[in-house]
Protein backbone atom coordinates (compact mmCIF):
# COMPACT_ATOMS: atom_id res chain seq x y z
CA UNK A 1 0.00 0.00 0.00
CA UNK A 2 1.35 3.69 -0.70
CA UNK A 3 0.71 6.67 1.16
CA UNK A 4 -2.14 7.98 -0.91
CA UNK A 5 -4.09 5.20 -0.83
CA UNK A 6 -3.60 5.10 3.03
CA UNK A 7 -5.11 8.92 3.12
CA UNK A 8 -7.94 7.72 0.99
CA UNK A 9 -8.72 4.44 3.12
CA UNK A 10 -8.77 6.84 6.14
CA UNK A 11 -11.15 9.45 4.46
CA UNK A 12 -13.55 6.84 3.46
CA UNK A 13 -13.48 5.27 6.62
CA UNK A 14 -14.41 8.94 7.83
CA UNK A 15 -11.70 9.12 9.95
CA UNK A 16 -10.96 13.14 9.33
CA UNK A 17 -14.27 13.65 10.67
CA UNK A 18 -13.68 11.15 13.68
CA UNK A 19 -11.11 12.48 14.96
CA UNK A 20 -12.50 16.84 14.49
CA UNK A 21 -15.84 15.72 15.75
CA UNK A 22 -15.11 13.75 18.90
CA UNK A 23 -16.72 15.86 21.40
CA UNK A 24 -14.69 13.79 24.42
CA UNK A 25 -11.23 15.48 23.52
CA UNK A 26 -12.92 18.73 24.37
CA UNK A 27 -12.01 17.91 27.74
CA UNK A 28 -8.27 16.85 26.92
CA UNK A 29 -6.16 13.98 28.26
CA UNK A 30 -5.54 12.75 31.73
CA UNK A 31 -2.69 14.24 32.46
CA UNK A 32 -3.31 17.42 30.37
CA UNK A 33 -7.38 18.28 31.61
CA UNK A 34 -9.11 21.03 29.89
CA UNK A 35 -10.89 22.74 32.86
CA UNK A 36 -12.78 25.47 30.59
CA UNK A 37 -14.21 22.76 29.18
CA UNK A 38 -16.11 21.73 32.10
CA UNK A 39 -17.48 25.62 32.63
CA UNK A 40 -18.10 26.54 29.26
CA UNK A 41 -18.81 22.87 27.31
CA UNK A 42 -19.32 22.56 23.20
CA UNK A 43 -22.35 23.39 21.63
CA UNK A 44 -23.04 22.37 17.88
CA UNK A 45 -24.94 25.63 16.81
CA UNK A 46 -26.47 26.03 13.30
CA UNK A 47 -25.97 29.65 13.05
CA UNK A 48 -22.49 31.47 12.90
CA UNK A 49 -24.47 34.83 14.31
CA UNK A 50 -27.59 35.02 15.85
CA UNK A 51 -29.18 36.12 19.37
CA UNK A 52 -28.46 34.32 22.33
CA UNK A 53 -31.57 34.23 24.61
CA UNK A 54 -31.15 33.21 28.57
CA UNK A 55 -34.11 32.76 30.09
CA UNK A 56 -33.89 31.59 33.90
CA UNK A 57 -36.65 30.67 36.11
CA UNK A 58 -36.77 31.12 39.58
CA UNK A 59 -38.89 30.47 42.43
CA UNK A 60 -41.25 33.16 43.82
CA UNK A 61 -43.30 32.17 46.83
CA UNK A 62 -46.74 31.10 46.36
CA UNK A 63 -49.77 33.33 48.69
CA UNK A 64 -52.02 32.46 50.31
CA UNK A 65 -55.81 32.79 49.21
CA UNK A 66 -59.25 31.26 49.78
CA UNK A 67 -60.63 28.21 48.55
CA UNK A 68 -62.49 30.08 45.67
CA UNK A 69 -60.00 32.61 44.44
CA UNK A 70 -58.29 33.16 41.29
CA UNK A 71 -54.76 31.59 41.36
CA UNK A 72 -52.41 34.90 41.93
CA UNK A 73 -50.23 35.90 38.82
CA UNK A 74 -46.60 36.03 39.81
CA UNK A 75 -43.69 37.63 37.53
CA UNK A 76 -40.44 35.47 38.30
CA UNK A 77 -38.52 35.19 34.85
CA UNK A 78 -35.43 36.04 34.58
CA UNK A 79 -34.71 37.11 30.81
CA UNK A 80 -31.31 38.77 29.38
CA UNK A 81 -30.07 38.40 25.99
CA UNK A 82 -26.29 38.57 24.00
CA UNK A 83 -25.72 38.51 20.35
CA UNK A 84 -23.49 36.18 19.42
CA UNK A 85 -21.32 36.37 16.02
CA UNK A 86 -18.48 33.05 16.10
CA UNK A 87 -14.96 33.64 14.84
CA UNK A 88 -12.93 31.72 12.89
CA UNK A 89 -9.44 30.03 13.54
CA UNK A 90 -7.22 27.83 11.78
CA UNK A 91 -3.99 25.72 11.60
CA UNK A 92 -2.17 24.16 8.81
CA UNK A 93 0.48 21.41 9.60
CA UNK A 94 3.24 19.55 7.42
CA UNK A 95 4.19 15.91 8.29
CA UNK A 96 8.23 16.16 7.43
CA UNK A 97 9.98 14.46 4.99
CA UNK A 98 12.09 12.07 7.59
CA UNK A 99 8.48 11.58 9.03
CA UNK A 100 7.48 10.61 5.84
CA UNK A 101 9.96 8.19 5.26
CA UNK A 102 9.23 6.67 8.78
CA UNK A 103 5.80 5.91 7.40
CA UNK A 104 6.71 4.59 4.32
CA UNK A 105 8.77 2.05 6.01
CA UNK A 106 5.69 1.24 7.81
CA UNK A 107 4.10 0.65 4.76
CA UNK A 108 6.57 -1.36 3.48
CA UNK A 109 7.17 -3.97 6.31
CA UNK A 110 3.03 -4.58 5.78
CA UNK A 111 2.12 -2.59 8.76
CA UNK A 112 -0.29 -0.63 7.78
CA UNK A 113 -2.32 -0.55 10.62
CA UNK A 114 0.47 1.20 12.43
CA UNK A 115 0.96 3.80 9.85
CA UNK A 116 -2.35 4.39 10.31
CA UNK A 117 -2.57 5.14 13.83
CA UNK A 118 0.64 7.23 13.26
CA UNK A 119 -1.27 9.56 10.89
CA UNK A 120 -4.58 9.53 13.60
CA UNK A 121 -2.21 10.31 16.56
CA UNK A 122 -0.24 13.38 14.44
CA UNK A 123 -3.38 14.89 12.90
CA UNK A 124 -5.23 14.78 16.89
CA UNK A 125 -2.27 16.20 18.29
CA UNK A 126 -0.40 18.87 15.58
CA UNK A 127 -4.07 19.66 14.08
CA UNK A 128 -6.93 18.93 16.13
CA UNK A 129 -6.22 19.96 19.52
CA UNK A 130 -4.70 23.40 18.50
CA UNK A 131 -7.58 24.09 17.82
CA UNK A 132 -9.31 23.04 21.21
CA UNK A 133 -6.51 24.89 22.24
CA UNK A 134 -7.75 28.37 20.96
CA UNK A 135 -10.98 27.70 22.53
CA UNK A 136 -9.98 26.76 25.58
CA UNK A 137 -7.42 29.72 25.91
CA UNK A 138 -10.59 32.21 24.73
CA UNK A 139 -12.73 30.71 27.42
CA UNK A 140 -10.36 31.51 30.54
CA UNK A 141 -9.87 34.90 28.63
CA UNK A 142 -14.21 35.29 28.62
CA UNK A 143 -14.29 33.93 32.09
CA UNK A 144 -11.54 36.22 33.91
CA UNK A 145 -11.48 39.31 31.29
CA UNK A 146 -14.68 39.30 29.85
CA UNK A 147 -13.29 40.15 27.14
CA UNK A 148 -11.46 37.75 24.28
CA UNK A 149 -8.88 39.16 21.98
CA UNK A 150 -8.43 37.32 18.79
CA UNK A 151 -5.52 37.35 16.84
CA UNK A 152 -3.51 36.15 14.29
CA UNK A 153 -1.06 36.69 11.11
CA UNK A 154 -1.33 39.80 9.01
CA UNK A 155 -1.88 41.70 12.15
CA UNK A 156 -5.08 40.33 12.41
CA UNK A 157 -7.01 41.47 15.74
CA UNK A 158 -10.64 41.78 17.10
CA UNK A 159 -11.64 42.11 20.74
CA UNK A 160 -15.11 40.76 21.68
CA UNK A 161 -16.55 41.65 25.11
CA UNK A 162 -19.06 39.58 27.18
CA UNK A 163 -21.51 41.42 29.93
CA UNK A 164 -19.35 42.37 33.16
CA UNK A 165 -21.60 42.95 36.00
CA UNK A 166 -19.71 46.02 38.48
CA UNK A 167 -17.83 44.35 41.21
CA UNK A 168 -17.27 40.55 39.86
CA UNK A 169 -13.85 41.41 38.46
CA UNK A 170 -11.99 42.81 41.21
CA UNK A 171 -8.66 43.79 42.43
CA UNK A 172 -6.94 42.42 45.20
CA UNK A 173 -7.35 44.82 48.64
CA UNK A 174 -3.96 45.22 49.25
CA UNK A 175 -1.07 42.91 47.93
CA UNK A 176 -1.71 39.37 49.18
CA UNK A 177 2.34 38.71 49.94
CA UNK A 178 2.43 41.53 52.65
CA UNK A 179 1.77 39.56 56.02
CA UNK A 180 -1.02 42.22 57.20
CA UNK A 181 -3.32 41.28 54.29
CA UNK A 182 -6.24 39.30 55.02
CA UNK A 183 -6.48 36.94 52.33
CA UNK A 184 -9.62 35.47 53.22
CA UNK A 185 -11.31 38.79 53.92
CA UNK A 186 -11.01 39.39 49.92
CA UNK A 187 -11.98 36.23 49.18
CA UNK A 188 -15.36 36.44 51.57
CA UNK A 189 -16.12 39.37 50.19
CA UNK A 190 -16.61 37.78 46.71
CA UNK A 191 -18.57 34.52 47.80
CA UNK A 192 -20.55 37.13 49.53
CA UNK A 193 -21.17 39.17 46.51
CA UNK A 194 -21.88 36.26 44.66
CA UNK A 195 -24.85 34.84 47.56
CA UNK A 196 -26.41 38.21 47.28
CA UNK A 197 -27.03 37.70 43.78
CA UNK A 198 -27.97 34.15 44.89
CA UNK A 199 -25.37 31.96 43.83
CA UNK A 200 -23.39 29.52 46.01
CA UNK A 201 -19.47 29.08 45.10
CA UNK A 202 -18.66 26.04 44.04
CA UNK A 203 -15.53 25.70 42.65
CA UNK A 204 -12.37 27.83 43.13
CA UNK A 205 -9.73 27.78 40.31
CA UNK A 206 -6.29 29.35 40.67
CA UNK A 207 -2.78 29.04 40.01
CA UNK A 208 0.32 27.80 42.00
CA UNK A 209 1.64 31.00 42.37
CA UNK A 210 -1.15 32.34 43.77
CA UNK A 211 -1.41 29.29 46.30
CA UNK A 212 1.81 29.40 47.13
CA UNK A 213 1.37 33.57 48.30
CA UNK A 214 -1.62 32.21 50.09
CA UNK A 215 0.47 29.79 52.20
CA UNK A 216 3.23 32.25 53.12
CA UNK A 217 0.91 35.04 54.50
CA UNK A 218 0.98 35.23 57.51
CA UNK A 219 -2.81 35.81 58.35
CA UNK A 220 -3.42 33.11 56.40
CA UNK A 221 -1.04 30.95 58.38
CA UNK A 222 -2.84 32.14 62.05
CA UNK A 223 -6.02 31.39 60.58
CA UNK A 224 -5.07 27.70 60.10
CA UNK A 225 -2.71 27.25 62.79
CA UNK A 226 0.39 28.10 61.46
CA UNK A 227 1.84 30.93 63.58
CA UNK A 228 3.51 31.28 67.27
CA UNK A 229 2.40 34.20 69.28
CA UNK A 230 5.22 35.97 71.24
CA UNK A 231 6.11 36.80 75.02
CA UNK A 232 4.97 40.69 73.64
CA UNK A 233 1.52 39.22 72.93
CA UNK A 234 1.64 39.92 68.93
CA UNK A 235 1.02 37.12 66.64
CA UNK A 236 4.77 36.17 64.15
CA UNK A 237 4.61 33.57 61.37
CA UNK A 238 5.66 30.24 62.23
CA UNK A 239 8.57 28.66 60.14
CA UNK A 240 7.51 27.09 56.93
CA UNK A 241 4.00 27.63 55.32
CA UNK A 242 0.82 26.46 55.22
CA UNK A 243 -0.62 23.40 53.18
CA UNK A 244 -2.94 23.70 50.42
CA UNK A 245 -4.38 21.04 52.97
CA UNK A 246 -4.98 23.63 55.52
CA UNK A 247 -6.09 26.15 53.52
CA UNK A 248 -8.77 24.27 51.85
CA UNK A 249 -10.00 22.93 55.57
CA UNK A 250 -10.27 26.68 56.15
CA UNK A 251 -12.21 27.51 53.09
CA UNK A 252 -14.82 24.52 54.04
CA UNK A 253 -15.04 25.35 57.35
CA UNK A 254 -16.24 28.63 55.79
CA UNK A 255 -18.99 26.47 53.67
CA UNK A 256 -16.70 27.38 50.53
CA UNK A 257 -14.85 24.33 48.08
CA UNK A 258 -11.13 23.50 48.19
CA UNK A 259 -8.79 25.01 45.51
CA UNK A 260 -8.70 23.46 42.16
CA UNK A 261 -4.95 24.36 40.61
CA UNK A 262 -4.62 24.90 37.71
CA UNK A 263 -1.42 25.10 35.91
CA UNK A 264 -1.73 24.12 31.84
CA UNK A 265 0.36 25.78 29.58
CA UNK A 266 -0.02 26.26 25.68
CA UNK A 267 2.77 26.50 22.88
CA UNK A 268 2.88 29.32 20.49
CA UNK A 269 5.90 29.51 17.74
CA UNK A 270 7.21 31.92 20.40
CA UNK A 271 7.31 30.54 23.37
CA UNK A 272 4.16 29.66 25.74
CA UNK A 273 1.58 30.85 27.99
CA UNK A 274 -0.72 29.48 30.78
CA UNK A 275 -4.51 29.29 29.69
CA UNK A 276 -5.61 30.08 33.65
CA UNK A 277 -3.41 33.99 34.36
CA UNK A 278 -1.16 33.56 37.74
CA UNK A 279 -2.28 36.19 38.97
CA UNK A 280 -6.17 35.33 39.35
CA UNK A 281 -8.37 33.77 41.78
CA UNK A 282 -11.51 32.46 40.24
CA UNK A 283 -15.06 31.48 41.83
CA UNK A 284 -17.80 30.03 39.93
CA UNK A 285 -20.77 29.28 41.51
CA UNK A 286 -23.88 26.89 41.14
CA UNK A 287 -26.20 27.65 38.16
CA UNK A 288 -28.75 25.02 37.43
CA UNK A 289 -27.79 24.54 33.92
CA UNK A 290 -26.45 21.71 32.20
CA UNK A 291 -25.13 20.54 29.08
CA UNK A 292 -25.16 17.18 27.39
CA UNK A 293 -22.08 15.58 25.78
CA UNK A 294 -23.17 12.74 22.87
CA UNK A 295 -20.29 10.57 23.08
CA UNK A 296 -21.70 8.57 20.57
CA UNK A 297 -22.79 4.74 21.34
CA UNK A 298 -25.43 5.63 23.77
CA UNK A 299 -22.62 6.90 26.10
CA UNK A 300 -23.41 10.25 27.30
CA UNK A 301 -22.20 12.89 29.79
CA UNK A 302 -23.93 16.07 31.57
CA UNK A 303 -21.64 18.52 32.57
CA UNK A 304 -23.45 20.31 35.55
CA UNK A 305 -23.70 24.07 36.49
CA UNK A 306 -21.91 24.98 33.42
CA UNK A 307 -21.92 28.88 32.92
CA UNK A 308 -22.79 28.80 29.46
CA UNK A 309 -21.06 27.09 26.34
CA UNK A 310 -18.73 27.13 23.26
CA UNK A 311 -20.74 27.44 20.28
CA UNK A 312 -19.40 25.65 17.34
CA UNK A 313 -20.80 26.44 14.19
CA UNK A 314 -20.83 26.58 10.46
CA UNK A 315 -16.90 26.56 9.51
CA UNK A 316 -16.16 28.09 5.71
CA UNK A 317 -17.16 25.67 3.13
CA UNK A 318 -19.28 23.28 5.03
CA UNK A 319 -22.75 22.43 5.06
CA UNK A 320 -23.02 21.56 8.94
CA UNK A 321 -21.79 22.90 12.19
CA UNK A 322 -18.25 21.12 13.35
CA UNK A 323 -14.33 21.66 12.93
CA UNK A 324 -12.68 20.10 9.78
CA UNK A 325 -9.82 18.31 9.14
CA UNK A 326 -8.14 17.62 5.73
CA UNK A 327 -4.51 16.11 4.66
CA UNK A 328 -3.11 14.94 1.67
CA UNK A 329 0.44 14.03 0.38
CA UNK A 330 2.59 16.13 -1.70
CA UNK A 331 4.83 14.43 -3.71
CA UNK A 332 7.15 17.27 -4.94
CA UNK A 333 10.83 17.52 -3.40
CA UNK A 334 10.67 16.65 -0.23
CA UNK A 335 7.99 14.22 -0.13
CA UNK A 336 5.43 15.33 2.72
CA UNK A 337 1.79 15.44 3.81
CA UNK A 338 0.16 18.57 4.69
CA UNK A 339 -2.98 18.83 6.79
CA UNK A 340 -5.16 21.81 7.58
CA UNK A 341 -8.20 22.54 10.16
CA UNK A 342 -10.03 25.07 10.82
CA UNK A 343 -13.72 26.13 13.03
CA UNK A 344 -15.79 28.62 13.34
CA UNK A 345 -16.64 29.34 17.47
CA UNK A 346 -16.92 31.08 20.23
CA UNK A 347 -17.27 31.16 23.88
CA UNK A 348 -20.80 31.98 25.36
CA UNK A 349 -21.17 33.21 29.30
CA UNK A 350 -24.50 33.00 29.81
CA UNK A 351 -24.53 33.21 33.09
CA UNK A 352 -22.41 36.30 33.87
CA UNK A 353 -23.52 37.06 37.50
CA UNK A 354 -22.11 33.41 38.30
CA UNK A 355 -18.61 34.62 37.62
CA UNK A 356 -16.74 36.32 40.80
CA UNK A 357 -12.64 37.12 39.76
CA UNK A 358 -9.91 38.39 42.09
CA UNK A 359 -7.44 39.85 40.07
CA UNK A 360 -4.13 41.36 40.31
CA UNK A 361 -2.80 38.98 42.92
CA UNK A 362 1.07 39.90 44.15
Amino acid sequence: MDLYTLLQQFRDSDGFTQIAMNPAAQFGRRARRYLGAELLPERLVNENAYREDSIKYRTVLANAGTRYSPSQKKDGDIVGSMLVELGNSDIAREFSGRQYDALLRLLMNNASMDAMASITNWLDTAVNLALLEHNEKNRWEAIVSAQVALTGDNEYSETISYPNPSGHRAAQSAPWSTDSTDIFADIHAMADLLASKGYTVNRIITSRTVLAIMAGNNTVKTRVGVSVVNTSGQITSAAGRATQAAINGALQADGLPSIELYDLQYRTQTGTGYFLPRTVFVMVATTGQDEEIDLGDSEQVVMTDTLGYTAVGRAVGQSGPGRVIQAMPKVDKPPRIEAEGWQTSLPVITEPEAIGVITGIN
